[in-house]
């Protein structure tokens, strides 16, 4: 089988999404055999990840983005050349005009677009229901990272439920350890206290980050002083608030966007980890703070209870109070935050990349098999 993949994320800037496509195709370009796997648009190969940039030149990105745009906009037969003695094309919301006569699969990170408008750009709920409404009904099979979202898909949006298969993500071995050294040099970079409580995510409204910090100032002051709150990931949209209440506490620290090589460093370095969003399809960070032994406060919504299991505390992430409570009791009880560090890292070694390679490779077998049946 000939699978082609589309890549086009690669060369934006993105955290989560870019970061998922990266990390799958390092691990399914390497065990794809007997498959020929090629990436889309006319990418030569996986080069290293860039968050806040393409991952390939300029010039070799805006020729391909460019080609795109006048692929969706002047309907040229862009993806029908790229596809010429391709079996199978999985392929992104980015693309508008998709080729005939092949087996065509997708990924869908979540549905918040249609079921949380008010939590996206209008742009990207457009985006999203031109997918729904163009691309989703000519799809002979799509990827969902949870059954959160495949529940959530079914019920809200005309996806058939026989399309739909889950494959959960997976976590990087290195988020699995953090040598001291690292641990410093993150402190130093991003001026970390000697103890915190952590958050990552993008700055936006989905993440809740508001009422996380609400939240935190309802903490008695000797433990707001003692475990600062530390919001880490790139800036979003309408994060104004964000940013008001957080100048308010002289205990929140917003870091900015951090560099991958010392995000690890940055979890390990944390004594807390608290997840307040309020939609997520799979929630990467939650995954990597508990490959880091670090006990977890996280919301009781969407996927999120689906990765935690057992393994933290599961509040309403609307619910100020019960979220402050959640986040002192484990501040104040060290042996049982010590207890749901050490099950947090052992349900963060049941998710691995090698697993999500593995599924998603049998995944396309078996819808390009169905199709030609």
């Amino acid at each position: 089988m000939n699978i082609l993949y589309d890549a086009t994320p690669l060369l934006m800037r993105s955290a989560g999404v870019k970061n998922y496509h990266h990390a799958l195709l390092r691990h399914l370009i390497p065990n794809s055999a007997p498959h020929q796997l090629q990436l889309f648009p006319f990418l030569p190969s996986l080069t290293a990840n860039r968050n806040e940039q393409s991952n390939y030149p300029r010039l070799d990105t805006a020729v391909r983005l460019g080609g795109i745009l006048a692929s969706n906009y002047l309907a040229l037969p862009l993806t029908q050349i790229a596809a010429r003695n391709t079996d199978l094309f999985h392929v992104t919301p980015h693309l508008w005009r998709l080729p005939r006569r092949i087996c065509l699969t997708a990924m869908i990170h979540d549905p918040t677009p249609v079921l949380m408008p008010e939590c996206h750009t209008a742009s990207n709920v457009r985006y999203f229901k031109r997918f729904l409404a163009k691309i989703a009904p000519h799809l002979d099979g799509i990827l969902v990272p949870s059954h959160a979202v495949k529940q959530d898909l079914v019920q809200n949006t005309p996806v058939n439920e026989r399309q739909v298969a889950v494959v959960p993500h997976g976590v990087d071995e290195d988020f699995f350890e953090a040598t001291p050294a690292a641990i410093e040099m993150a402190r130093h970079t991003y001026n970390l206290p000697s103890s915190y409580i952590l958050t990552v995510g993008s700055l936006e409204p989905r993440k809740n980050l508001g009422t996380l910090i609400q939240a935190f100032q309802k903490l008695p002051g000797n433990l707001q002083r003692q475990y600062p709150l530390v919001i880490t990931g790139a800036s979003g949209w309408k994060n104004q608030a964000v940013y008001r209440l957080a100048a308010r506490s002289p205990n929140v620290h917003l870091t900015g966007y951090v560099r991958r090589r010392l995000l690890p460093a940055v979890y390990h370095a944390a004594s807390l980890f608290v997840f307040p969003s309020l939609y997520e399809g799979f929630g990467l960070p939650l995954l990597e703070a508990m490959a880091a032994r670090l006990p977890v406060v996280a919301s009781n919504r969407s996927a999120i209870p689906e990765v935690v299991g057992e393994a933290g505390l599961l509040v309403d992430p609307l619910d100020v109070e019960k979220m402050a409570n959640a986040i002192e009791r484990l501040l104040t009880h060290p042996d049982e935050a010590a207890v749901l560090g050490e099950a947090a890292h052992h349900q963060a070694r049941q998710y691995t990349w090698k697993i999500t390679a593995a599924a998603t490779k049998a995944f396309f077998e078996a819808v390009y098999g169905r199709a030609g049946s």
